[in-house]
């Protein structure tokens, strides 16, 4: 029971302080959440790509972007990052996304 709960622990710290330390933006590897994303092959708890990015999707997939499961699914050389306010230099409003 210990040994439960503490992993539970440190899943909900990690869970609780990701989204602070790292922006979630388009990768060619993404966490697995549910099945991976066209083009994606499973790779232990994460989604693998050599030629596409994908990130969570929130509400509808920004510019460019396709939505696939979870997931919206660019080209190699697509960038799109979750917005958390205004989108940083270089970038545009998608959305609930900011794109290059």
């Amino acid at each position: 029971m210990k040994k439960t709960l503490t992993i539970l622990a440190a899943s909900v710290l990690a869970i609780g302080t990701a989204p602070a330390a790292i922006a979630q933006s388009s990768s060619s590897e993404v966490s697995k959440n549910g099945s991976c994303p066209t083009g994606f092959k499973a790779s232990g708890s994460s989604c693998k790509s050599s030629s596409k990015v994908a990130l969570p999707k929130v509400g509808s997939c920004p510019t460019g972007f396709k939505a696939s499961g979870n997931y919206c699914v660019g080209g190699k050389g697509d960038y799109a990052e979750i917005r958390d306010g205004s989108c940083p230099s270089g970038t545009k409003t998608s959305g609930k996304y900011c794109v290059k």
